[in-house]
């Protein structure tokens, strides 16, 4: 019975995360991190330096799937890796603190919501911050039980892998601070080492990373509370799941209200997210998807602490209603997640004109100038594109001069963009290229524009 309960959910997230994964296009981010993974180490040094260090492991990690392009499954595939780990930890997790039951019905209920099975097929490192949050948790519970320098050092090492794939993910530590406090107040002092020296190994990364927030960060806005509810809202899916897993993570919560680490890994970062936000804003709801399991464990222990009350075939079977019920309720979601359409851009049908329309001796012009990253995904119709904005092998974009005598053979520019507000229309390249060539009509893929470009 214990086996089952870890593997169970498992492979239920594996099952799930599979399906239809090459449906939806990659975009922008992913093409980022597909792009990126498949530099060459020196240029990719130099982005990091300048953009992007917070990813820098995941870029790491995801070069050997992009090798050669790398196909959507690929890009995928770590991210769904990831949900299934994540999903064994959860349940690994919930049998430690609560019963093989209630990990049970916490992993089927993590590999249900829409919001994990979304990042489980994105090319991107939330998935796998999560994972290593239910590590990191995993072994703090472990260490508090039976505390040895061997399992400090374990928790030392996840907390660092933690902040390495997303720093964000390091508001889950006030957390475990609060857990050790209430629970073992004799082990802070090594759980203090333990973290102080995960975070004195990452400070090169917070020194370079800081000073690459605002180009990171400028889409961001201060949250309100109507933010943290649409939050949840975007975890389940709509707001009828997001009732019913609520109601019993919030019984869960009540219940194991003794080992109080799970309600504070879902209130703690949440509330340091919306209070760090108020003046420098940080939050975006991926961001916060290493909350998602602990939510989803506080489920699985609510409704096994209310099975519980029920005699003979009703305990067992009221549980396997309720994942059902969760699960009826997230399939809308689940089914819309994995449409063509389902992501801000569609990068493959972007392609797929260039490469149809696209005649030899064409270039392109990426506004702005980092764009190449964020559409390129795609390769091959870009490989044929003369490059205006950079020139080859060479990081630092062309000045208006520059571009302008790169261009002086061309007939036709295609200029990929996102929509040319002022931040954009008044680019010096794109100015000096409007003085030869003439714009027609944009065609769109989401939130990127394709207009082709010839001369006067």
């Amino acid at each position: 019975m214990d086996t089952a309960a870890v593997w169970v959910p498992a492979i239920v997230a594996l099952a799930l995360g599979s399906w239809r994964i090459t449906v939806p296009s990659l975009w922008r981010d992913e093409s980022v991190s597909g792009v990126v993974a498949r530099l060459p180490l020196s240029y990719m040094r130099q982005l990091i330096g300048d953009i992007d260090a917070v990813h820098a492991l995941y870029y790491l990690l995801l070069r050997p799937f992009a090798a050669s392009g790398g196909s959507e499954f690929l890009l995928r595939l770590p991210s769904l890796l990831a949900f299934g780990a994540a999903a064994y930890g959860v349940a690994a997790l919930g049998r430690r603190l609560a019963g093989p039951l209630a990990g049970l019905y916490g992993g089927l209920i993590y590999a249900l919501l829409p919001m994990a099975d979304r990042y489980a097929q994105e090319a991107r490192s939330y998935a796998i911050v999560s994972a290593v949050a239910v590590l990191a948790t995993w072994l703090l519970v472990a260490a508090l039980s039976d505390a040895s320098r061997r399992r400090y050092a374990a928790y030392a090492v996840s907390v660092f892998l933690l902040g390495s794939f997303h720093l964000y993910a390091l508001l889950l530590l006030p957390a475990h601070a609060l857990a050790v406090r209430l629970a073992r107040p004799r082990r802070v002092l090594p759980w203090v080492i333990s973290v102080a020296a995960a975070c004195a190994a990452l400070l090169p990364l917070v020194a370079v990373a800081s000073g690459e927030r605002e180009a990171q960060l400028f889409w961001v806005s201060p949250p309100d509370w109507r933010d943290v509810g649409a939050f949840f809202g975007e975890v389940a899916g709509n707001a009828a799941a997001a009732v019913v897993v609520l109601a019993l993570a919030a019984y869960g919560a009540w219940r194991s209200r003794r080992t109080p680490v799970l309600a504070l890994w879902v209130v703690l970062p949440l509330l340091g997210f919306f209070v760090i936000s108020q003046v420098h804003p940080i939050y975006s709801p991926r961001y916060a998807l290493f909350v998602v399991p602990a939510l989803a464990l506080l489920a699985g222990i609510g409704l096994e602490r209310a099975a519980s009350a029920l005699r003979g075939g009703l305990a067992y079977a009221a549980p396997a209603v309720a994942v059902v019920l969760v699960g009826a309720l997230t399939a809308s979601t689940q089914v819309a997640i994995r449409e063509p359409d389902s992501r801000p851009d569609d990068l493959r049908s972007l392609a797929a004109v260039l490469a149809a329309e696209e005649r030899p001796g064409d270039g392109a012009l990426y506004v702005p100038q980092r764009f190449h990253l964020f559409v390129s995904v795609y390769e091959a119709p870009y490989e044929h594109l003369v490059d205006l904005t950079n020139a080859p092998g060479v990081y630092e974009p062309r000045t208006p001069a520059e571009m302008t005598a790169a261009a002086a053979g061309l007939q036709r520019v295609w200029l990929i963009s996102p929509d040319l507000t002022p931040r954009y229309a008044n680019d010096p390249r794109l100015q000096a290229l409007r003085r030869d060539f003439t714009s027609g009509p944009a065609k769109r893929f989401g939130s990127i524009r394709l207009a082709l470009l010839t001369r006067k």
